[in-house]
């Protein structure tokens, strides 16, 4: 039996997860959005609000300690069912620093989830 190979460099984790989306230099969320998976390249989500591909966002989550995290990505993905928006995002500098804070980061979404 042959392996099937996949596009994806890492591997996602299906978590769910309510965060904040900010346009670049934005003082007040874009929108609330939810959360679909997330690795360290990138992630997915949903939301009611409309964006194009391209477009740069951050993604913003508060833990219940109340501190934030940011990553910054782009819009790579956007298909539409029923209202809803699914977006995936592409991490944007991911060098081996920002992957390495990023693995962190989901060990504490995971852990808080």
């Amino acid at each position: 039996m042959a392996l099937k190979k996949t596009r994806r460099k890492y591997d996602r984790i299906k978590e769910t997860v309510l965060l904040d989306i900010y346009k670049p230099d934005a003082f007040k969320p874009t929108c609330r959005a939810c959360l679909t998976d997330i690795s360290v390249g990138g992630a997915g989500f949903e939301s009611s609000v409309k964006f194009n591909l391209n477009d740069k966002i951050n993604l913003v989550f508060t833990m219940s300690s109340g501190k934030e995290y940011i990553l910054e990505g782009v819009i790579r993905r956007v298909s539409r069912s029923t209202g809803t928006f699914s977006y995936g995002v592409e991490f944007l500098s991911v060098g081996f620093f920002k992957k390495f804070f990023i693995k962190r980061f989901i060990k504490k979404l995971l852990n808080s989830a």
